[in-house]
């Protein structure tokens, strides 16, 4: 009997054992395999893991490239070229060009905010078009050695052009018909619009005119008669006229994979972000704007227009809402509303004067997209079209060409892949900025970045020296941080951006700077790279 007992407590105790080794052993071996899918990384001693030795020595060869293309860009500056040669080779494509029809015969939908401002779309005297054939690498490069000279040419010719505002050029009318104009705020911001920028971020005018932007008693609110979504002009006081794109869709919000640009909404604070990043880079081509929180009732409904008023109800969640007037989202499933209540974010932006006060070009950009569902643009399937449609073309053969590049650089940055046309205030003559209107559909997606719209810059390989050299110092201190620092002082509303997207403005910019470091490979800086006297 005791030696039955004896055998039984020592099987317990073996058993006991055994079952614990492998308890251990199991929970050893989840633990392990937990701890390695929560951190792929692994560090030894306090040195990284492989991975992240290789993630650091990425971002370390890439910011040393950039810097590198800041040295090359530095040393290298636009040379002369010979004219008459030159002439005389760009003659061949002259030769038997074709005269085409200039007018869209798709024409884009427009969007409103530029949509009155012009007379009528510029007209170019022709369309020199060949075919690719004809465009050897030894014709390619007769073509590009042409357009830095005559760019160099011109950069002679208007080094010492005087800056002209606004104000200098309605002066006479306005002392004539409406001298009482003269004492406003609105004449006041027209001294600062001139023909390289449309404000100036250091001037007592500036902060006036946000302050009125923000602040100003509505003494009437109407619809601007074009484009696609809502829009509303806003009279404020002295004077000032500014354009409302009321909140739409949360800050969040990314365009759904399956719409097309074309129908995308337009975002109250892609509008403010865009205009925070034109400011930060140094453009100062987004007419000014700042968001605003309104009063559905008292600021919109009680003086709207009678056309406007009669598009305001109440909603079942007994908010104050409108549809108003336009060809997409404008029906009460889609309907502007207060919320809660009578509250509404809107972006508020300075409208320009407008014909027949100022003259204006608009122009049919040459990488306007289809607009279409099922067709393409020449441009998506002819990676000659630049030499083909853009460097022949006289109308480019001026600061024109840069200023496109500025807008390429400019929007791909933002992601706004809606720039079917370009607005540039003609009353100042060929030497004048583009303005970067009508920003609404930028910012998105921040998960991708679309190169086709880098297609400019890509085909073409021409780019400001002075564009450059700004954006390599902005990535030197952060282009984010300034972004993130502009918005957090500048606007009263909270975060515009997620960080999502500030980070995806980091990430194209490295990008951008990826795509001019490709044009440097397949031609040489001083062909790439033109000083054209334009700050």
């Amino acid at each position: 009997m005791r030696y039955l007992r004896l055998r039984l407590r020592s099987s317990i105790v073996v058993g006991l054992t055994i079952t614990t080794f492998f308890s251990l052993t199991t929970l050893y071996i989840f633990l392990r395999s937990a701890n390695e899918l929560e951190r792929p990384i692994h560090f030894i001693k306090g040195k990284p893991g492989l991975a992240e030795v290789s993630r650091y020595q990425s971002l370390r060869k890439k910011s040393n490239r950039i810097h590198e293309l800041y040295q090359l860009v530095r040393e290298n500056r636009i040379h002369q070229a010979k004219l008459g040669h030159l002439l005389w080779n760009l003659k061949k494509f002259h030769k038997g060009a074709l005269q085409v029809n200039r007018n869209d015969t798709n024409t884009p939908m427009e969007t409103g905010d530029s949509g009155d401002l012009n007379k009528q779309p510029i007209k170019l005297p022709i369309n020199l078009t060949t075919t690719s054939t004809n465009f050897n690498q030894h014709d390619k490069m007769q073509l590009r050695q042409f357009i830095l000279h005559v760019l160099t040419k011109w950069k002679i010719e208007h080094q010492n052009d005087t800056s002209i505002s606004l104000a200098d050029i309605m002066h006479e009318s306005l002392v004539q018909d409406n001298p009482e104009r003269l004492n406003t705020a609105w004449y006041q911001q027209m001294k600062t619009v001139t023909n390289s920028r449309v404000y100036n971020p250091n001037s007592v005018e500036f902060r006036s005119l946000l302050n009125h932007l923000q602040n100003g008693s509505i003494s009437e609110a109407s619809e601007l008669s074009q484009g696609t979504q809502i829009k509303l002009i806003l009279q404020l006081p002295d004077g000032l006229q500014a354009l409302l794109k009321p909140y739409r869709v949360p800050r969040n919000y990314q365009t759904l994979p399956d719409h097309f640009y074309f129908s995308d909404i337009e975002r109250h604070h892609a509008e403010i972000a865009a205009f925070h990043l034109d400011k930060v880079l140094g453009f100062n081509r987004v007419p000014p704007l700042i968001g605003r929180l309104l009063n559905v009732t008292s600021d919109i409904r009680d003086k709207a227009t009678e056309e406007l008023a009669s598009t305001f109800f109440i909603s079942p969640a007994n908010n104050t809402c409108f549809r108003g007037h336009c060809s997409y989202y404008c029906d009460t499933s889609h309907a502007v509303c207060g919320k809660p209540g009578n509250r509404l974010e809107g972006s508020v932006q300075l409208l320009l004067p407008r014909p027949p006060e100022v003259d204006w070009q608009k122009i049919t950009h040459p990488y306007r997209r289809s607009y279409s569902a099922v067709r393409k643009a020449e441009w998506e399937t002819n990676e000659n079209y630049c030499y083909e449609h853009v460097m022949i073309d006289e109308d480019y053969h001026n600061r024109l060409l840069l200023d496109m590049m500025d807008l390429c650089a400019f929007d791909f940055l933002t992601g706004n892949l809606d720039r079917h046309h370009m607005m540039r205030i003609s009353s100042f003559g060929i030497n004048t900025a583009l303005i970067h209107l009508d920003n609404g559909r930028s910012f998105g997606r921040y998960d991708t970045d679309d190169l086709s719209i880098l297609a400019p810059i890509r085909q073409c390989c021409f780019f400001r020296y002075s564009t450059f050299m700004r954006l390599y110092n902005l990535y030197q201190k952060g282009l984010s941080k300034l972004l993130s620092t502009s918005l957090n002082i500048g606007e009263n509303l909270p975060k515009i951006l997620i960080e999502d997207y500030l980070v995806a403005v980091d990430r194209r910019l490295e990008i951008l700077f990826a795509q001019i470091d490709s044009c440097f490979q397949t031609y040489t800086v001083k062909e790439v790279m033109i000083d054209d006297g334009i700050e």
